[in-house]
């Protein structure tokens, strides 16, 4: 028979200098990842810090090109011969003063039809105190209330514009109203006159936002800001992504070295890279920050997945040396004994443990594959009474519907789910033998029609003799998309069946539904757009989406009103919600129904709930207790609204005490369970298959439900219950071990034993010495 050596305790030695080369080893990666890192990181913020400068000179040269611009515009109104002969006229409505005015007015030309780059200009005049604007003529007092700025009122407002001599002067973004609108302008004034006896003044205005949108291509996330700073150190222009945040220029003008460059420096508690450069046109210097963390993403993004790969390669040398270190019979002899235990007959003797294992999986495998083809034999029969129930809203449960179809073979991934039924035209309903035989070829045709064009990925379930069921599973997208692409799909079918079977096909095709748990609904809006097809007696296809609307009746069909029932017994309270406000959004909202049909759409309603509460467990006075409700007002549309919250709290009450009784239940089987164990252990009988026997409920389910309960396995629980016991018994007796592996439930003594040191790390003898 085949043996094991096993190791001395010099192993620990062997283990630990194969684990050390292996670790010095798999530090390389590390090392290479670091060295790499950090090239990156300094070639990033190179490239980082040219593209900002790049980008800042570029808003640069454009502010600078626009100004120089304004200017020209300036410098053109100034030296206007009629402006110029208009500043010293004071009564400027006297006379062929009133011509004068609109002479010069007309001389203005419209430069904002060719620089969209300006808010607005006027002339201002000293004397006259009159404003002349692009198309109209104010009175200094009437302009000056049109045009406020909020940080000025109207006397400083005249004082800065008129009594001070400006040249190519510019004002800080401030906010202004204009007409009673607000706006945030830059104000660029040039007097006319000359210095020390100014005349009035030519004032251009430029939105904020227009130079705002020369920073849009920076990523300001994250605190990130950007400055126009004037020589004289007032703010010109500015953005953040925390506006809140631009109160002053945070960053210390004298460590601006240069004209142009970068620095690092903490702003706001964070690291922040502040990018800066200066213009040669009027000394605006233009700074740009973001916080390292953003400029730095890429960087920290391969440092991540750098020191990622090289933890794993960490970890999996680490599992190599262990395996190197231990390459001893001790696995081997593991699985040997597991197979032993485990195995339900007389395992042969070997000499060759490879070969045993060998031969064990072989029978597992073949054991395996014979249980597959039965299963495969199995599976349409599966399928078939799993999508008739899907399709009738019998599943409860969102969590189980894709199990169990997975299980049979059936994929149901999809966002979007919608039913059709195709009848083949023809059959009369008649039970001649021949007649069905042929419509079962033609139905067979048809399969391979639709699994033609569908290439496989459209399930299908006969529903009846000349109709099938098609279940549509669609991804993601657009509603209109998924539409289109089952159009063209029924109007392929519909033409090859024509061709190819002879018959008339017609499809009533239901909604398309989110839920796999609505495919119920979509299934009866199917079956009700085939009825209205079958009582027009036409072909082709119809949707329910098209269906006349009939707002003479309510809407509360039989398989809603089983569904309902189904999802309140399983105390699926949320599903239940869901569906009653849908009834009350078809009844109440849509149909607009009258009262008198109201009260029985309610009437329907309530006693669903009558039958339902005995099906339950609820006893006859706390049903009479859930009905009070149905005596409120029922005569107006108030008193129906207010009956029907009852109706749905009435619910709310019945899943909770459904999901209460549940409770109760699994805590009275756990305690069964537990009991039995705890009294039972000794019996070598007692296993996984006994107790699901005596507690009547499959061994699948025993399984799963003792695992969610208690958070071990059953066969661990029985396991450690034993040993407790065998310890005890090696402890405090002189029984022989063969006597303690009888007592603790064990059928032989080496079974015991090996289990004994499986998990105890020594043999019983060891122990009990």
């Amino acid at each position: 028979m085949w043996t094991v050596k096993r190791n001395k305790p010099g192993g620990h030695g062997v283990f630990v200098r194969l684990l050390i080369p292996n670790m010095l080893f798999l530090l390389l990666p590390l090392l290479v990842g670091w060295v790499i890192y950090n090239q990156t990181l300094q070639e990033i913020e190179k490239e980082v810090t040219a593209a900002h400068l790049n980008l800042l000179q570029q808003s640069k040269e454009n502010l600078d090109r626009r100004f120089s611009e304004i200017a020209s515009i300036a410098n053109q109104l100034v030296s206007d011969t009629r402006i110029m002969q208009f500043q010293n006229i004071k009564e400027p409505f006297q006379g062929a003063n009133t011509y004068a005015i609109l002479e010069t007015r007309k001389s203005i030309y419209n430069f904002s039809l060719s620089n969209n780059f300006l808010f607005n200009y006027f002339v201002l005049f000293k004397n006259s105190e009159l404003v002349l604007a692009e198309s109209t003529t104010y009175k200094l007092s009437d302009f000056s209330k049109s045009f406020q700025y909020v940080a000025m009122d109207a006397r400083q407002w005249k004082s800065v514009f008129m009594d001070a001599y400006h040249y190519r002067k510019v004002l800080p973004a401030q906010e202004v109203t204009v007409n009673g609108s607000p706006y945030s302008l830059l104000t660029y004034i040039q007097s006319l006159g000359f210095p020390g006896a100014p005349q009035g003044a030519v004032v251009v205005t430029v939105d904020n936002r227009e130079v705002q949108k020369l920073f849009k291509g920076l990523d300001l996330s994250g605190g990130g800001w950007a400055y126009i700073v004037s020589t004289s150190g007032d703010i010109v222009s500015s953005l953040s992504s925390a506006p809140s945040s631009l109160q002053a220029l945070p960053v210390d003008r004298s460590k601006l070295v240069g004209k142009q460059g970068t620095i690092l420096q903490e702003i706001g508690g964070q690291e922040m890279m502040v990018t800066y450069t200066t213009s040669a046109y009027n000394g605006w210097t233009y700074l740009v920050a973001q916080p390292v963390h953003v400029v730095f993403e890429k960087v920290l993004y391969i440092k991540k997945i750098t020191f990622t790969m090289a933890f794993i390669f960490l970890a999996l040398g680490l599992l190599i040396a262990y395996l190197i270190a231990y390459r001893n019979s001790r696995p081997l002899r593991s699985i040997l004994e597991t197979i032993r235990e485990r195995s339900d007959r007389e395992v042969a003797v070997y000499s060759d443990a490879y070969r045993f294992i060998r031969d064990t999986v072989s029978q597992l495998i073949d054991n395996n594959r014979e249980m597959q083809g039965k299963l495969e034999k199995q599976a349409p029969l599966l399928q078939a009474a799993l999508f008739e129930r899907l399709l009738k809203g019998e599943y409860v449960s969102p969590k189980d519907v894709p199990v169990w179809l997975q299980h049979v073979g059936i994929e149901t991934d999809g966002s979007y789910f919608a039913v059709a039924i195709l009848q083949l035209r023809g059959y009369d309903g008649g039970l001649d033998r021949d007649e069905l035989e042929k419509l079962e070829v033609k139905r067979v045709l048809v399969k391979d029609i639709i699994q033609e064009a569908t290439n496989g990925t459209v399930h299908w379930h006969d529903v009846a003799e000349d109709q099938i069921a098609l279940l549509f599973a669609f991804g993601p997208g657009y509603m209109a998309d998924h539409t289109g692409q089952l159009d063209q799909f029924m109007s392929h079918v519909t033409r090859s069946i024509q061709a190819n079977v002879q018959m008339a096909a017609r499809f009533g095709v239901g909604g398309m539904h989110e839920n796999l748990m609505n495919v119920s609904r979509s299934y009866e809006e199917a079956k009700r757009a085939l009825e209205y097809l079958l009582w027009r007696n036409q072909s082709g296809i119809m949707r329910f989406e098209e269906l006349p609307k009939e707002n003479n009746g309510y809407y509360y069909p039989a398989d809603l009103e089983n569904r309902l029932s189904n999802l309140a017994k399983a105390g699926e309270q949320a599903s239940v919600i869901e569906l009653l406000e849908e009834l009350y959004r078809i009844n109440f909202e849509e149909r607009r129904l009258s009262v008198p049909m109201l009260r029985l759409f309610m009437n329907e309603m309530w006693g669903t709930i009558v039958k339902l509460l005995p099906q339950v467990g609820m006893d006859e006075g706390a049903a009479m207790e859930q009905l009070k409700p149905f005596s409120g007002d029922m005569s107006t549309y108030e008193g129906l609204d207010h009956n029907y919250r009852s109706l749905t709290s009435t619910y709310r009450q019945v899943c909770g005490f459904v999901n209460e009784h549940k409770k109760s239940q699994n805590v009275q089987l756990l305690e069964k369970i537990i009991k039995l164990l705890q009294e039972g252990f000794s019996r070598s009988e007692l296993c996984l298959d006994s107790v699901a026997d005596q507690m009547n409920i499959s061994k699948g389910y025993l399984s799963q439900f003792f695992k969610e309960q208690t958070g071990v396995n059953f066969s661990d629980y029985l396991e450690d219950l034993r040993m407790k016991q065998a310890k005890a018994l090696l402890t405090h007796t002189d029984l022989p071990v063969y006597e303690i592996a009888v007592q603790v439930g064990y059928s032989s003594s080496n079974t015991f034993c090996r289990a004994f040191k499986r998990i105890n790390g020594i043999s019983t003898t060891e122990f009990r010495r």
